[in-house]
């Protein structure tokens, strides 16, 4: 097509030219119609040479080139100095308007494309930065205590990543492993929208990581869960990567009373497990009547 577009255009200044000795019209409407023609055809040619054109806007193109052809015709048929002029104008805007719409369908899919990198890079270094040693032994030996973070929720999200998945299938299987451990699912957020929203949002993301265990086989008395929102973050609120990180759910197992593990808010204020923390606290009570008779005070 570019050459085909090039070979006319260098025809139709011609044409004008040999026009306006065969006929004679004034020189100064050959002239308009030369420039107009021979500007026409440059857009054109220039579009033409565009792959971007050529692969998002060929109608336009197209139509670019109609116009330019018409223009010529105009001029070498009739010499209509307005209709050439017009038909040439509307060839070099549509020529115009090719590249522009081809560029920007470019750029956006380029933008597509270096997201869809960037997430996954972002993935990666995330998975590296926060690998650790697994969570607990599946020997049956009783782990003091351990962390796993789920990072990578969607803004505004609850739903699990896909990479939290083989995590939490790890996770079930050491509390299976380990029935006399518990665990603590502390909901983040990243610093996006306002703390209340958020303090909301993250406890969603607890009980999101905490029924994907109960559907799995875990108790959920086994099971608590609390919300930071975005206090506390795990990484820095500046970077992509930074934030990409705040929006998980930190998980805690290890041989702790799951329900005796308080909000990071004030008592009770977000956070919830199977047995409820009326429960927990009427055990740590009994326990702690055993071992002191100051207990009823201390629990006052």
């Amino acid at each position: 097509m570019n050459h085909i577009i090039r070979s006319t255009t260098g025809a139709i200044v011609a044409g004008v030219i040999v026009a306006g000795c065969s006929t004679s019209p004034p020189a100064s409407e050959v002239a308009a119609a030369q420039t107009a023609i021979s500007n026409a055809g440059q857009a054109v040619d220039h579009a033409a040479a565009d792959p971007h054109v050529a692969k998002y806007a060929p109608g336009e193109l197209e139509r670019a080139s109609d116009s330019l052809r018409k223009a010529t015709a105009a001029w070498n048929d009739k010499h209509d100095l307005p209709a050439t002029t017009h038909l040439a104008y509307l060839a070099q805007q549509r020529a115009v308007t090719a590249q522009e719409f081809a560029n920007q369908r470019a750029s956006e899919e380029a933008l597509t494309v270096a997201a869809a990198e960037r997430d996954q890079a972002l993935s990666v270094a995330a998975a590296r930065r926060a690998h650790a040693p697994p969570v607990a032994s599946t020997t049956g030996a009783t782990m003091e205590q351990g962390q796993q973070s789920l990072a990578g929720f969607s803004t505004g999200a609850a739903k699990l990543p896909a990479n939290a998945m083989p995590k939490i299938d790890e996770l079930a299987t050491t509390l299976k492993n380990n029935p006399e451990q518990n665990v603590v699912i502390e909901g983040h957020t990243d610093n996006v929208g306002s703390p209340e929203y958020n303090q909301a949002l993250a406890m969603k993301r607890a009980e999101t990581v905490r029924d994907a265990l109960v559907s799995r086989g875990i108790d959920p008395n086994r099971i608590a869960v609390r919300s930071v929102g975005e206090e506390n973050p795990v990484a820095n609120n500046d970077t992509g990567l930074g934030r990409w990180e705040n929006r998980s759910a930190q998980v805690m197992v290890g041989g702790m009373d799951a329900g005796m593990v308080g909000s990071s808010q004030g008592a009770g204020a977000a956070t919830s497990s199977g047995q409820g923390e009326q429960g927990a606290q009427s055990g740590k009570k009994k326990q702690s009547e055993k071992q002191s008779g100051e207990s009823g005070k201390n629990e006052q």
